[in-house]
């Protein structure tokens, strides 16, 4: 199939034309989360041109994913995301190029993959990790698109670097551990992460053919289940921490451990890579119920879960102190 035959009803289009069609060709922009939310946006970004895209998620598709994941099926149950999500686009476009990445995105991440690409797109389920995104783009002049999702509402705010409000214009402090509800206390409505997906790709393909045309710091909010739009205009606090000070602090460090979304704690290791999984699974195998996944290793110890990646970080389920999360992980994973 021609490219032009492929991209036939965009390329007709005003807003896009053969120009615009060619920029979204050449763009290279960073998913970071794909989840339900991640996923739904880079399946639009794919199929509407985007020609580059990079995927990055530190999990492992779930069943309880699946109601609102389009792109996963019940065979990538225990897949990292970020190659379920790789496989299914290439089913999509094969001469796409794409990236995918099984890291947690934290400041060293953030500094090695930002300033490769024009655009960041999120499919995030936590604020910390938005500031580390937020810090990033901010610091390198990259533009991103905050969108968010819970229960029945979701928000998307494009955030253009030099021209608007960043995120810790929106959210200056970050909520302490725990404020704030989770998909897994809150729940989520299924349909959701497909609209706002679907709204966040289209800003970033304005971002990408005709950002002059964007309103920076415009926070549309939504709740799908009452079927109410609104939207206000945040504005930029020349007192911000990060794009009025430039003072990165979330690039600056970060803790081992961290408290995901529900009941989930991360743990990584001081010095990440280098991890043999078959080594690991033998290892563990005398001490409760272990399995060698793809690309993971799933024990179960002292009635508690892990999900164990190649480079060292590990998932713990059925901890709720971080504490113990981290000396169960140092008497099993850590080397």
């Amino acid at each position: 199939m021609s490219w032009r035959e492929r991209f036939r009803r965009q390329l007709i289009l005003p807003e896009l034309g053969e120009a615009g069609q060619r920029r979204l060709a050449e763009a290279r922009v960073l998913v970071v989360g794909c989840g339900a939310l991640g996923s739904h946006t880079a399946v639009a970004l794919l199929r509407a041109g985007v020609g580059n895209l990079v995927l990055v998620d530190r999990d492992v598709v779930e069943l309880s994913n699946l109601h609102r994941v389009a792109a996963y099926r019940e065979h990538d149950v225990g897949t990292p995301k970020a190659v379920a999500l790789k496989q299914a686009l290439e089913e999509i476009d094969p001469q796409a190029h794409l990236e995918a990445k099984v890291v947690h995105f934290g400041p060293q991440e953030a500094e090695e993959l930002v300033p490769r690409v024009d655009l960041v797109v999120d499919g995030l389920d936590n604020l910390e990790s938005r500031y580390v995104v937020n810090d990033a783009c901010v610091k390198h002049g990259v533009g991103w698109v905050y969108t968010a999702v819970l229960a029945t509402h979701g928000m998307c705010m494009p955030i253009i670097p030099g021209e608007g409000p960043c995120l810790r214009c929106l959210f200056p402090t970050p909520p302490p551990p725990g404020a704030l509800p989770t998909c897994a206390t809150a729940g989520i409505l299924g349909p959701l992460p497909a609209v706002l997906g679907a709204w966040q790709a289209s800003v970033a393909i304005q971002l990408l053919v005709a950002p002059e045309e964007v309103s920076a710091g415009e926070l549309q909010r939504l709740d799908l289940w009452a079927r109410r739009w609104d939207k206000l205009q945040v504005e930029r606090s020349p007192d911000c921490p990060c794009c009025g000070r430039r003072e990165f602090e979330f690039l600056a460090e970060e803790s081992r451990c961290e408290r995901l979304c529900g009941d989930v704690i991360q743990i990584r290791p001081v010095l990440p890579g280098g991890l043999d999984l078959e080594e690991l699974k033998a290892r563990l195998s005398h001490l409760g119920e272990v399995k060698l996944g793809r690309g993971v290793v799933v024990a179960k110890l002292e009635g508690v879960s892990f999900t164990v990646f190649p480079d060292g970080r590990a998932l713990v389920k059925g901890v709720q102190d971080p504490a113990r999360a981290q000396a169960l992980y140092d008497r099993y994973i850590a080397r």
